[in-house]
């Protein structure tokens, strides 16, 4: 699965990238603002992949100017709650301050707000972290617990206050990017996916997002859920 909006491309992870990702999730400088910092070997990297790799989760390699240039996940999905988990960190220098982590952190909060229907989304974040705290705020992130024997913030984003945040800022965005509105369902391809795969990571979904999904594999050509 492929999304594409504001000229960045994120496509869902594959095998073909777990050892990039390893590599870059292992480098000092990503470690120490995580809450896991402990180095991943090459056999806890496949394992962990194989146990997000359905339709719970879904983690995205952030394609940018011809370059993949970090990674933006929604996990736990739980479509009942209607919640989920969120996390993004950027691996390349050149991008981490400027404006296309905001970008890819408001297409995947589209993504759980408008495409999935969720109402709440969860982050932990490093009381020390002080750009991750700053930049989540912006969203509306909201601390919800804050134990003194802990060394991170658990926090919440309700759907109403993210698109109270937001609508702030897409009139900027889309004079920037000439590009209205909030992620749909159209910003989504899937020719990158066989069949088979198709099936196995979507055909669990809620009916409502497989009908979603099923209006751009009709388009596309492909079978559908």
């Amino acid at each position: 699965m492929i999304i594409k909006k504001y000229n960045i491309e994120l496509h869902r992870l594959d095998i073909n990238d777990l050892e990039l990702l390893r590599q870059q999730r292992n480098s000092q400088n990503i470690r120490e603002r995580m809450v896991y910092q402990e180095i991943i070997s090459e056999q806890q990297q496949l394992e962990w992949f194989n146990s997000i790799d359905n339709f719970n989760n879904l983690y995205l390699i952030i394609h940018y100017q011809g370059k993949k240039i970090g990674v933006i996940n929604g996990k736990n999905a739980n479509f009942e709650d209607k919640t989920s988990e969120g996390g993004i960190f950027i691996w390349d220098e050149e991008y981490i301050n400027s404006i296309v982590p905001a970008l890819c952190s408001i297409i995947m909060h589209d993504y759980n707000f408008y495409v999935c229907e969720f109402e709440k989304t969860f982050i932990k974040v490093l009381k020390n972290n002080v750009a991750a705290i700053t930049f989540n705020k912006l969203f509306g992130y909201e601390v919800i617990e804050d134990s003194s024997d802990s060394k991170f913030y658990n926090c919440v984003l309700t759907k109403e206050r993210y698109i109270e945040r937001i609508n702030k800022y897409r009139k900027s965005i889309t004079n920037l990017y000439n590009d209205e509105g909030v992620l749909e369902i159209e910003n989504f391809s899937f020719g990158n996916v066989s069949d088979d795969e198709l099936i196995r990571l979507y055909s669990n979904l809620p009916i409502y997002l497989k009908e979603k999904l099923n209006s751009v594999l009709i388009t596309e050509g492909r079978i559908t859920l």
